[in-house]
């Protein structure tokens, strides 16, 4: 039994939720044991060989090669409605539901956005379809990110990054910091502190203070060059106010949570 049960964890661990429906159609499919499923799983289990079963609404009890007729509809019958809706949304590709749904929730996303920020909803969705090389999950992120804030992607006070790994992110501009601390009935100053060394004429470190009316303790943050520094040219054209605005970025993020 115990040998049983570490088993089916193992192979959970490798097909998903669906463990044991997917392992009956497997078995159809490649006309295994148990046993010999369990030790090929990894190897030979595809998903392709099962989209059609997971479509297929008329699908009872199927016959493998040898001859059996493994019991699927029991399983089946529990997700019946998600599979209707996956057969509706996913005729030629399994990437078409969630593609789907991730559409449908933008759309939602900009009217919200739109109407929370006082913008025409089509100039929003314009510049949302201008990003065409951001995943859409960041786009999401992005328009919550703006209504959460009150900032407007219009006026850069959002934007999207593209980092050396390819990860994106969306991220709140040093205009966007600026808006919400001058608009803050908490702020009460900020104030910068450059290093008095430096190397090649670079300051080596600067600190960003900020001030709040409804704590007795001010937030300080320094930020060093050598590890905010990016590549593009302007880091080189112009180093000190990159660097300001790095600092400030991130004491703000501390100061306005």
């Amino acid at each position: 039994m115990k040998e049983n049960t570490a088993m089916d964890k193992k192979i959970g661990k490798q097909i998903g939720k669906r463990t044991f429906t997917l392992r009956e159609l497997a078995q159809r499919d490649f006309a295994l044991t148990p046993k010999e499923f369990s030790k090929e799983a990894k190897n030979q289990f595809r998903l392709v060989n099962i989209k059609e079963d997971l479509l297929d609404d008329n699908l009872g009890q199927v016959t493998n090669k040898q001859g059996a007729t493994p019991l699927i509809k029991e399983a089946r019958d529990r997700d019946i409605k998600d599979q209707k809706t996956t057969k509706a949304l996913l005729p030629n590709t399994n990437l078409a539901l969630p593609i789907e749904l991730l559409n449908h929730l933008i759309a939602k996303e900009i009217a919200i956005t739109a109407k929370h920020l006082d913008l025409e909803e089509a100039e929003l969705e314009a510049w949302i379809d201008l990003q065409v090389m951001a995943p859409k999950q960041t786009l999401l992120t992005l328009l919550r990110l703006a209504r959460a804030h009150n900032l407007d992607p219009l006026k850069e006070e959002v934007a999207l990054a593209l980092y050396e790994d390819y990860q994106w992110q969306a991220y709140i501009t040093v205009e966007g910091y600026s808006k919400n601390l001058n608009s803050h009935p908490a702020f009460d100053g900020i104030f910068f502190t450059e290093s008095p060394e430096k190397i090649n004429s670079i300051l080596i470190w600067m600190e960003c203070t900020i001030y709040r009316k409804d704590r007795s303790l001010p937030i300080i943050v320094r930020e060093y060059f050598a590890e905010v520094k990016g590549e593009q040219a302007i880091w080189q054209k112009m180093p000190r106010r990159m660097l300001r605005y790095r600092v400030m970025q991130q004491c703000a993020r501390l100061a306005l949570g």
